[in-house]
Protein backbone atom coordinates (compact mmCIF):
# COMPACT_ATOMS: atom_id res chain seq x y z
CA UNK A 1 0.00 0.00 0.00
CA UNK A 2 1.25 3.46 -0.76
CA UNK A 3 2.32 5.71 2.15
CA UNK A 4 1.93 9.28 2.41
CA UNK A 5 3.93 11.80 4.85
CA UNK A 6 2.59 14.49 6.09
CA UNK A 7 3.83 17.63 8.80
CA UNK A 8 1.19 19.07 10.85
CA UNK A 9 1.51 21.95 12.62
CA UNK A 10 -1.04 22.46 15.88
CA UNK A 11 0.58 26.03 16.26
CA UNK A 12 -3.10 27.90 14.59
CA UNK A 13 -6.21 27.29 15.87
CA UNK A 14 -6.33 25.30 12.68
CA UNK A 15 -3.81 22.59 11.92
CA UNK A 16 -1.68 23.46 8.76
CA UNK A 17 -0.87 20.59 7.30
CA UNK A 18 2.54 19.92 4.16
CA UNK A 19 2.33 16.63 2.37
CA UNK A 20 6.11 15.63 2.06
CA UNK A 21 6.19 14.35 -1.53
CA UNK A 22 9.31 13.18 -3.48
CA UNK A 23 11.01 11.50 -0.19
CA UNK A 24 14.66 11.18 -0.15
CA UNK A 25 14.86 9.79 3.39
CA UNK A 26 13.25 9.09 6.73
CA UNK A 27 15.04 7.89 9.76
CA UNK A 28 13.25 6.94 12.95
CA UNK A 29 16.04 6.31 15.65
CA UNK A 30 15.88 5.82 19.61
CA UNK A 31 18.34 6.95 21.74
CA UNK A 32 18.85 4.84 25.47
CA UNK A 33 21.68 6.05 27.06
CA UNK A 34 23.06 3.83 29.45
CA UNK A 35 26.64 4.46 31.95
CA UNK A 36 29.11 1.41 32.38
CA UNK A 37 30.75 1.15 35.34
CA UNK A 38 33.05 -1.60 34.19
CA UNK A 39 34.68 -3.38 38.07
CA UNK A 40 38.98 -3.65 38.04
CA UNK A 41 40.58 -7.47 37.89
CA UNK A 42 36.96 -8.40 36.49
CA UNK A 43 35.40 -9.64 33.06
CA UNK A 44 33.55 -7.51 30.80
CA UNK A 45 30.36 -9.92 32.02
CA UNK A 46 30.96 -7.80 35.14
CA UNK A 47 30.15 -4.76 33.94
CA UNK A 48 27.47 -2.61 35.69
CA UNK A 49 25.21 -0.83 33.26
CA UNK A 50 23.61 2.54 34.98
CA UNK A 51 20.51 3.97 32.68
CA UNK A 52 19.65 7.07 34.66
CA UNK A 53 18.54 9.15 31.18
CA UNK A 54 15.18 8.60 29.81
CA UNK A 55 15.15 7.56 25.77
CA UNK A 56 14.89 10.06 23.42
CA UNK A 57 13.35 9.77 19.73
CA UNK A 58 14.32 11.78 16.43
CA UNK A 59 12.93 11.04 13.44
CA UNK A 60 15.01 12.63 9.97
CA UNK A 61 13.11 13.74 7.31
CA UNK A 62 14.17 14.97 3.51
CA UNK A 63 12.86 15.08 0.49
CA UNK A 64 12.96 17.68 -2.57
CA UNK A 65 10.96 20.24 -3.51
CA UNK A 66 8.54 20.42 -6.61
CA UNK A 67 6.20 23.12 -7.69
CA UNK A 68 3.16 22.41 -6.54
CA UNK A 69 -0.13 22.32 -3.83
CA UNK A 70 1.60 20.63 -0.71
CA UNK A 71 0.13 22.74 2.25
CA UNK A 72 -3.63 22.13 2.92
CA UNK A 73 -5.54 20.48 5.55
CA UNK A 74 -5.54 16.80 6.45
CA UNK A 75 -9.65 15.23 7.54
CA UNK A 76 -9.83 12.74 10.16
CA UNK A 77 -10.50 10.21 7.62
CA UNK A 78 -6.74 10.83 6.10
CA UNK A 79 -8.24 12.89 3.25
CA UNK A 80 -5.82 15.72 2.13
CA UNK A 81 -6.93 18.91 0.81
CA UNK A 82 -4.66 21.73 -0.94
CA UNK A 83 -5.35 25.37 0.08
CA UNK A 84 -6.82 27.70 -2.48
CA UNK A 85 -4.27 29.28 -4.98
CA UNK A 86 -2.98 26.48 -6.83
CA UNK A 87 0.95 25.22 -7.05
CA UNK A 88 3.78 27.27 -5.51
CA UNK A 89 7.03 27.02 -6.89
CA UNK A 90 9.94 25.59 -4.60
CA UNK A 91 11.04 28.95 -3.37
CA UNK A 92 7.56 30.00 -2.73
CA UNK A 93 6.74 26.88 0.05
CA UNK A 94 10.26 28.27 1.12
CA UNK A 95 8.75 31.14 2.37
CA UNK A 96 5.39 29.72 3.87
CA UNK A 97 7.80 27.37 5.87
CA UNK A 98 9.23 30.04 7.57
CA UNK A 99 6.15 30.85 8.84
CA UNK A 100 5.52 27.29 9.51
CA UNK A 101 8.37 26.53 11.84
CA UNK A 102 8.40 27.06 15.54
CA UNK A 103 8.35 30.55 17.09
CA UNK A 104 7.85 29.38 20.50
CA UNK A 105 8.61 26.74 23.03
CA UNK A 106 5.25 25.68 22.82
CA UNK A 107 4.92 24.99 19.43
CA UNK A 108 3.76 21.80 18.90
CA UNK A 109 3.92 19.52 15.74
CA UNK A 110 3.71 15.95 14.01
CA UNK A 111 4.69 13.34 11.57
CA UNK A 112 1.41 11.34 10.24
CA UNK A 113 2.34 7.99 8.27
CA UNK A 114 -1.27 7.20 6.47
CA UNK A 115 -0.93 3.97 4.84
CA UNK A 116 0.18 0.18 5.49
CA UNK A 117 -0.89 0.36 9.31
CA UNK A 118 0.78 3.88 9.34
CA UNK A 119 1.53 5.75 12.21
CA UNK A 120 1.99 9.43 13.97
CA UNK A 121 4.28 10.97 16.47
CA UNK A 122 4.03 14.33 18.27
CA UNK A 123 6.77 16.71 19.15
CA UNK A 124 8.16 19.44 17.40
CA UNK A 125 10.41 20.49 15.00
CA UNK A 126 14.12 20.87 15.52
CA UNK A 127 16.31 21.85 12.91
CA UNK A 128 14.79 22.72 8.94
CA UNK A 129 17.32 23.74 6.16
CA UNK A 130 16.88 23.81 2.24
CA UNK A 131 20.23 23.32 0.19
CA UNK A 132 20.57 23.78 -3.73
CA UNK A 133 23.68 22.93 -5.37
CA UNK A 134 25.28 24.61 -8.45
CA UNK A 135 25.43 21.16 -10.86
CA UNK A 136 21.58 21.74 -10.07
CA UNK A 137 20.64 25.26 -9.35
CA UNK A 138 16.64 24.81 -9.61
CA UNK A 139 16.31 21.62 -7.36
CA UNK A 140 16.30 22.20 -3.84
CA UNK A 141 16.01 19.66 -1.08
CA UNK A 142 14.72 19.85 2.36
CA UNK A 143 16.55 18.17 5.76
CA UNK A 144 14.30 18.17 8.93
CA UNK A 145 14.93 16.62 12.38
CA UNK A 146 11.88 16.17 14.45
CA UNK A 147 12.11 15.58 17.82
CA UNK A 148 9.45 12.81 19.25
CA UNK A 149 7.88 13.74 23.03
CA UNK A 150 5.85 16.05 24.65
CA UNK A 151 5.92 19.93 24.13
CA UNK A 152 5.63 21.51 27.52
CA UNK A 153 5.48 25.75 27.35
CA UNK A 154 4.87 26.47 31.23
CA UNK A 155 7.32 27.83 32.74
CA UNK A 156 7.78 27.60 36.64
CA UNK A 157 6.48 31.36 37.32
CA UNK A 158 3.22 30.37 35.45
CA UNK A 159 2.27 27.50 37.90
CA UNK A 160 0.05 28.80 40.81
CA UNK A 161 1.63 27.33 43.44
CA UNK A 162 -0.45 24.03 45.78
CA UNK A 163 -3.53 24.73 47.68
CA UNK A 164 -2.75 26.02 51.19
CA UNK A 165 -4.56 22.69 52.23
CA UNK A 166 -7.09 20.35 51.07
CA UNK A 167 -9.16 18.57 53.65
CA UNK A 168 -10.31 15.15 52.28
CA UNK A 169 -12.94 12.63 53.96
CA UNK A 170 -13.71 9.09 52.73
CA UNK A 171 -16.91 7.67 53.25
CA UNK A 172 -18.25 4.26 55.23
CA UNK A 173 -20.36 2.66 52.63
CA UNK A 174 -20.55 -1.11 52.82
CA UNK A 175 -21.84 -1.42 49.02
CA UNK A 176 -18.37 -2.20 46.36
CA UNK A 177 -17.92 0.36 44.50
CA UNK A 178 -20.30 2.89 46.20
CA UNK A 179 -17.40 4.92 47.86
CA UNK A 180 -17.24 8.44 48.01
CA UNK A 181 -14.45 10.69 49.21
CA UNK A 182 -15.02 14.39 49.46
CA UNK A 183 -13.03 17.16 49.26
CA UNK A 184 -12.36 21.14 50.64
CA UNK A 185 -10.12 22.82 49.04
CA UNK A 186 -8.21 26.00 50.26
CA UNK A 187 -6.72 28.06 47.74
CA UNK A 188 -2.96 29.23 48.04
CA UNK A 189 -2.80 32.40 50.23
CA UNK A 190 0.64 33.50 50.60
CA UNK A 191 0.88 35.68 47.93
CA UNK A 192 2.94 38.87 48.47
CA UNK A 193 0.67 40.69 45.35
CA UNK A 194 -2.57 38.45 44.41
CA UNK A 195 -3.05 38.26 40.46
CA UNK A 196 -4.64 40.52 39.35
CA UNK A 197 -8.38 40.03 38.48
CA UNK A 198 -9.28 38.38 35.32
CA UNK A 199 -5.42 37.84 34.54
CA UNK A 200 -4.02 34.54 33.16
CA UNK A 201 -2.54 33.99 36.20
CA UNK A 202 -5.20 34.48 38.27
CA UNK A 203 -6.52 31.21 40.16
CA UNK A 204 -9.56 29.84 38.26
CA UNK A 205 -9.89 26.48 39.29
CA UNK A 206 -8.63 23.23 40.15
CA UNK A 207 -8.44 19.84 38.75
CA UNK A 208 -7.81 16.04 40.49
CA UNK A 209 -6.08 12.97 39.98
CA UNK A 210 -6.28 9.83 42.35
CA UNK A 211 -5.38 5.95 42.75
CA UNK A 212 -6.09 3.26 44.90
CA UNK A 213 -2.86 2.59 46.84
CA UNK A 214 -4.16 -0.56 49.14
CA UNK A 215 -7.30 -3.24 49.08
CA UNK A 216 -9.52 -3.42 51.04
CA UNK A 217 -10.07 -6.81 53.12
CA UNK A 218 -13.38 -7.29 50.69
CA UNK A 219 -11.93 -9.70 47.70
CA UNK A 220 -11.49 -6.69 45.31
CA UNK A 221 -9.09 -7.35 42.49
CA UNK A 222 -8.98 -3.81 40.79
CA UNK A 223 -5.67 -1.97 39.47
CA UNK A 224 -3.72 -0.53 42.30
CA UNK A 225 -1.65 2.76 41.70
CA UNK A 226 -3.15 3.53 38.36
CA UNK A 227 -3.90 7.68 38.49
CA UNK A 228 -7.18 8.51 37.34
CA UNK A 229 -8.20 11.74 36.26
CA UNK A 230 -11.91 13.10 36.25
CA UNK A 231 -12.49 14.67 33.14
CA UNK A 232 -13.78 18.28 34.75
CA UNK A 233 -11.81 20.69 36.07
CA UNK A 234 -13.87 22.48 38.48
CA UNK A 235 -13.61 25.95 39.46
CA UNK A 236 -15.35 25.49 42.44
CA UNK A 237 -13.32 24.53 46.15
CA UNK A 238 -15.11 21.44 46.94
CA UNK A 239 -16.21 18.70 45.26
CA UNK A 240 -17.00 14.92 45.49
CA UNK A 241 -15.15 11.36 43.95
CA UNK A 242 -17.63 8.84 43.72
CA UNK A 243 -18.10 5.34 42.74
CA UNK A 244 -14.85 3.93 44.44
CA UNK A 245 -14.32 0.47 45.42
CA UNK A 246 -12.84 -0.15 49.26
CA UNK A 247 -9.36 0.44 49.70
CA UNK A 248 -7.09 3.12 50.46
CA UNK A 249 -6.72 6.31 48.12
CA UNK A 250 -4.23 8.81 47.46
CA UNK A 251 -5.74 12.07 45.58
CA UNK A 252 -3.72 14.88 43.91
CA UNK A 253 -5.39 18.49 43.70
CA UNK A 254 -3.51 20.96 41.55
CA UNK A 255 -5.06 24.98 40.91
CA UNK A 256 -5.46 25.93 37.99
CA UNK A 257 -5.00 29.06 35.56
CA UNK A 258 -5.31 30.92 32.48
CA UNK A 259 -2.14 29.91 30.80
CA UNK A 260 -3.24 26.64 29.86
CA UNK A 261 -6.68 24.78 29.80
CA UNK A 262 -5.58 21.17 30.74
CA UNK A 263 -2.41 22.70 32.58
CA UNK A 264 -3.00 20.06 35.41
CA UNK A 265 -1.36 17.44 33.63
CA UNK A 266 1.83 19.32 33.74
CA UNK A 267 0.83 20.51 37.33
CA UNK A 268 0.87 17.10 38.58
CA UNK A 269 4.24 16.04 37.52
CA UNK A 270 6.04 19.02 38.44
CA UNK A 271 4.88 17.79 41.91
CA UNK A 272 5.70 20.93 43.91
CA UNK A 273 1.88 22.41 42.79
CA UNK A 274 -0.22 19.01 44.14
CA UNK A 275 -1.14 18.09 47.52
CA UNK A 276 -1.41 14.48 48.13
CA UNK A 277 -3.62 12.89 51.11
CA UNK A 278 -4.28 9.34 51.54
CA UNK A 279 -7.60 8.70 53.03
CA UNK A 280 -9.62 5.63 53.44
CA UNK A 281 -12.97 4.74 51.77
CA UNK A 282 -14.84 2.20 54.19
Amino acid sequence: MTQEIYLISHVATNDVVYHVSNLNNLNWSIDTPVTPMPLPEDSHEENILVKMEGNTAKIDLSWTLTEGSFFGTLSSSNVFTPETGGDITALAQIVKFKEFVPKSIGDAYAIKIVGDGGSIDDGTISSMNFSVSGSSPIVWNVNLAFYVGNVVAMLEADIPPAPTSVTLVGSTSTSAGAGTIGYTVVAYDGYGTEPTAGSASEVSGHKIKYKKTQHASDGMTDDLNTWITPANASSSLTGTITGLPHGDYTVKIAQLNGFSSDAGTEYYRKGATTTSTTVVVG
